[in-house]
Order: structure tokens, then sequence, then C-alpha cells
């Protein structure tokens, strides 16, 4: 067995699925299942039961599922280690930092730009997933820190609250209910929904929410991203629930945002280990990062003065 099947195999059993481990690793659905497939071919057995999509692990998976959590963790920080050596060697100071994959792609590119303007001995690397892989990098020392929802499942990180985001109902631009200030729970019966993967908690407070007003919950499509989740809506699909923190990066002329009423926020801030003070450079990357996610339609706000000197 190689390092990449373990890779998969470990995606796989932390998401569920070869979407989520997908999504998780940056790889193609199809050579996920080819690296799962190649490592049950070389150990003689199935790890997973296969069911509509899904993959129920079998009691081996679970057994070998810590050895590996082990030798990826020393990977993690032999890889770290690595790095740090090799960005010593051109004068600069490494700077590790795990964001989701939505903003990665949409706000941080330039705010990397303009951070790195007045940093001439700062190098970055950003590592990105789901927050509880970005939880897990920052217990595995993988990252100086991560940015990730409140609160966090591993109740052993140290955090720095710096806002809370609302979440927002994404309409095809000519729906009916575009025409609303807000739209309610009730608002959605019998409509077909587009959501975020099961995975995420804020899924399961939203989906307690739909359920109290309109008894079932239609999902018709299920992804991984807030930017497919915009783009299905756009083509019709149906209509989805995301936060605004994403959401007012993701604005076009083919969809609508409308807040939920009543308002349903998240909390989001910064995770680090409690053995681990941010130096001035992260917190001045950490400052710009708060300035620019503060919308002004009011659907982001900040919580306190989370960011100081």
């Amino acid at each position: 067995m190689n390092l990449r099947q373990l890779e998969v195999f470990r995606a796989i059993m932390q998401t569920g699925s070869t979407i989520g481990a997908s999504v998780v690793l940056s790889l193609s659905q199809s050579a996920i299942s080819r690296q799962l497939t190649s490592l049950e071919q070389e150990i003689g057995f199935e790890l997973f039961h296969r069911d509509k999509g899904r993959l129920a692990p079998k009691p081996e998976a679970t057994a070998l599922l810590r050895e590996v959590g082990e030798l990826s963790d020393v990977l993690v920080r032999l890889k770290r280690r690595t790095d740090e050596l090799s960005a010593g060697r051109s004068g600069r100071t490494l700077i590790k930092m795990g964001f989701p994959h939505s903003l990665t792609t949409t706000l941080l590119p330039g705010l990397v730009r303009d951070f790195l303007a007045d940093q001439d001995q700062v190098s970055i690397e950003l590592v990105s997933g789901p927050y509880s892989e970005i939880e897990r990098a920052v217990m595995g020392r993988a990252v100086d820190f991560g940015f990730v929802r409140l609160p966090t499942d591993d109740r052993g990180l140290q955090t720095m609250p710096l806002l809370k985001s609302m979440q927002l109902c994404v309409l095809p631009a000519a729906h009916p209910l575009a025409e609303h200030e807000t739209v309610a729970a009730s608002d959605l019966s019998r409509l077909d929904l587009v959501l975020l993967g099961r995975l995420r908690s804020s899924r399961e407070d939203l989906e307690e929410r739909l359920r109290k007003a309109l008894g079932t919950v239609r999902c018709r499509v299920e992804v991984h991203s807030v930017e497919a989740s915009v783009a299905m809506v756009a083509e019709g699909i149906g209509v989805s629930i995301i936060p605004a923190l994403i959401g007012d990066l993701l604005k076009s002329e083919r969809v609508a945002m409308r807040p939920l009423s009543p308002p349903l926020w998240n909390d989001y801030g910064i995770a680090t280990l409690r053995d681990a003070p941010l130096s001035r450079p992260m917190l001045l990357f950490i400052r710009m990062l708060q300035q620019r996610l503060i919308g002004d339609g009011g659907h982001t706000q900040a919580i306190g003065d989370a960011v100081t000197d």
C-alpha cells in the first residue's frame, strides 16, 4: 500500500463518501474510487459496504483507521518541518494556515496579495478543506492557525472569535420569492432544495428549522461546496441556504440572495493550539481577514475587538 491510498481511505472515513473525499483531497471522484479499489485489492478484503453511493465502514475499516491516522499525523509533522527548513534557507518565515475551500478561491487571493506586499520576509502555505479537517490540521500542527466555525468540535483548541454571519436563501433571479426582503422557512414548502453536505453541523441546525416549518425536507441535490450550491440554483434546479460569509462573495445576476427570517446566525473565528501564540505577522493577516469579511449589508458582523496588536 502507498501513502495516497491511505490518504484516500482516511478521507472517506471522515466524509462518508467518495464525493466528500474528492473535495477534501482535491481529486476527482473516479481517482478516489480507483485508489480505494486498489487498496482493497492489495489487502485482500473490502473495507466498506456500498449502499446507493454511500460507504458504510466495516469493522476492519474502523480498526485500521487509528493506525492510518497516527501514520498520517507523523507524515504531516515531517512535511511541516521540511517546509520550515526550506523556508528558513531562503531567509523567510513560513506561515501555514487552514481555510475552507470556498474562501481560498474567492477572498483569499486578493488578501494574500495585499498582505505579502508589505511582508517581504514571509511565505504562506494555504491548506483547504472542511472545518473538521481544518481543526484536525491545527491539532496535528500541520498549520499555525485555522479559520473555523464556532464552537469547534475539539474542545482542546484555543479559539479567537472574529465574526458572526447569517444564513441566506439563494433563489433563481426570476423566482417569485426574490421579490421578498426576507424568506421564512415556511416559504420553502413544496420547493426543491439544494443543500450543503450532511457532515456539516450547520446542516443539522438548518434541517431542524426546516422540519419544524415544513414537516419534511425536499433535498433534491446535495453538494459539498457553497460555489456548487449557488451554481445549481443558477440553473434553476432548486433553492439553497448558505452562509452569508461566503455567499456575499459569490453574488451573481443569475441568483438572488435573501436573509432567512427569523435570522439564523453562525459564529466563526480562528483556532490555534493553546501552547502556540500567534506572531505579529499572523495577527496582522487575521486582522485584515476580519476587516474584509465584514460586509456592508449587515449579513456579517464583527464579534467584539477580537484582533489587536
